[in-house]
């Protein structure tokens, strides 16, 4: 090749594209290397400067696949005479890529799903795998959706074992089975299905600039249709797609992007103007940075974090937003904090590294990489920092804890360890009452709160 031409080509423009080769590279990267599905398809978006519709498929072809996946397995599988397991990463994706989109994306043409995934197959397989991928999803596309479906559920859907509802549900049947042993099974469907439901995104009011109704009115008028949460007074709903990265007001600080029954454990903590605050596991600060407009400057937050970046992160985050008495700790949690003294603190709030099951609409790859060896290890890590943290308030101070999680396990059975050190302290006023357990816990569910799935309780020496 000459000089002239190697530079020429060089000079050539990448090749596009597509939204849905973008979606098969996310797939890829979160089964073989355990990437994060959201942080991969942003990453994505800004590389290629999608469009927010473009975004908004992208997200709904990553998330929906992922959170369908135990189905779509299924039904693939009666269209294979080998397991999907034996094909390569690329094609077992481009097929659950195609089925979903015949399954379960009503605005998708079928000869649409299917042409592009073979297109995908021959470009990240060869000419066996494209023909394979094209018989498989042309058989598919051929029958109705819902047909398809209820063949999988079989005659009797109320009685299939909990082999088969976990390919119904897409949940991994460890799971199923704890929540079935906690949980009548009527509403262990429920939970699964709103698992399987997009998530909306929640904005906190920023209360030291403007409450719930003013957010409301500043979104109405950039174009971004929200509604007030049902559960806690500084939380909102956005209605509809919207590119978070134009809203200004985040930036700006007026908001914070956080989930309503996430802001719950912030009005569970309820700390009082002038109190000295700790959070032990702040990153990446939402809670701590409610902790902070709650107790109106001039009081202090202490937030601890394990990792330095994640540090320095939650640092400039709280600088960006004026949150000047937010001081921030590199330090592990469950072990003494250098400089803190004990018995300190007016309030403390442990907001636990956790297996994050009540999350699974969001990051629904957990339920891929999550086993039931998981929850005594996180256990573990989550009795010793609580335990570290009771050496931290003052006497009688409220010391709570709270998981994004709805294992036995990570909630009221850690509670249960500190039996013989802390009691359980009523909520404060304003926590509503069908949020809360019988031994007054906060307790929301995706299918009954609309938000994640979070514990919490609160504690005290």
């Amino acid at each position: 090749m000459s000089p002239a031409s190697r530079h020429a080509r060089l000079r050539r423009k990448p090749r596009p594209v597509s939204v849905r080769d973008l979606a098969l590279q996310v797939l890829v990267g979160v089964q073989s290397r355990g990437a994060f599905s959201d942080k991969l398809a942003e990453s994505f978006a800004e590389r290629h400067a999608l469009e927010r519709r473009d975004r908004a498929l992208l997200n709904e072809l990553v998330k929906g696949t992922l959170r369908r996946r135990g189905t779509l397995d299924a039904v693939l599988a009666g269209h294979l005479h080998a397991g999907l397991e034996t094909l390569p990463a690329w094609i077992q994706n481009a097929l659950r890529l195609g089925a979903y989109q015949l399954l379960y994306l009503d605005r998708v043409p079928a000869h649409a799903a299917v042409s592009e995934s073979v297109t995908l197959a021959r470009r990240y397989g060869h000419p066996g795998t494209a023909g394979l991928v094209n018989s498989v999803l042309r058989r598919l596309a051929e029958r109705p959706r819902a047909e398809v479906l209820a063949e999988l559920a079989g005659p009797d859907p109320a009685a299939v074992g909990v082999e088969r509802l976990g390919a119904l549900t897409s949940h991994p049947v460890w799971l199923l089975e704890r929540w079935l042993a906690r949980y009548p099974r009527e509403e262990v469907l429920k939970l699964t299905e709103a698992n399987n439901r997009t998530a909306r995104v929640g904005l906190r009011a920023n209360r030291l600039r403007l409450d719930a109704k003013e957010l409301i009115r500043r979104l109405a008028a950039a174009g971004v249709e929200a509604a007030p949460g049902r559960w806690a007074p500084c939380s909102v709903y956005i209605e509809g797609e919207v590119d978070l990265a134009e809203l200004a007001g985040l930036a700006a600080g007026d908001c914070t992007v956080q989930d309503e029954s996430e802001a719950l454990v912030g009005l569970l903590v309820a700390p009082r103007p002038g109190e000295r605050v700790l959070d032990l596991c702040a990153a990446p600060g939402g809670k701590a940075f409610h902790l902070a407009e709650i107790l109106h400057p001039g009081s202090e937050v202490v937030a601890v974090e394990i990792h330095p970046r994640k540090a320095d992160a939650l640092r400039r985050e709280a600088g960006q937003r004026g949150l000047t008495g937010i001081r921030v700790v590199c330090a592990d949690g469950s072990k003494p904090i250098p400089g803190l003294e004990l018995a300190s603190f007016d309030a403390v709030l442990v907001d636990a590294p956790c297996a994050g099951l009540g999350t699974l609409r969001r990051h629904p790859e957990l339920k891929l990489r999550r086993t039931a060896a998981d929850l005594p290890r996180f256990a573990d890590l989550q009795e010793a920092i609580l335990r570290n943290a009771l050496l931290y308030a003052k006497p009688g101070a409220p010391v709570t804890y709270s998981v994004c999680s709805l294992s036995r396990a990570e909630g009221p059975e850690v509670v249960a360890r500190l039996a013989g050190v802390a009691r359980r302290s009523p909520p404060p006023p304003g926590i509503p009452a069908d949020a809360l357990t019988p031994e007054g816990d906060l307790l929301t569910l995706p299918d009954i709160h609309g938000g994640d799935g979070f514990y919490a309780a609160r504690l005290v020496v």
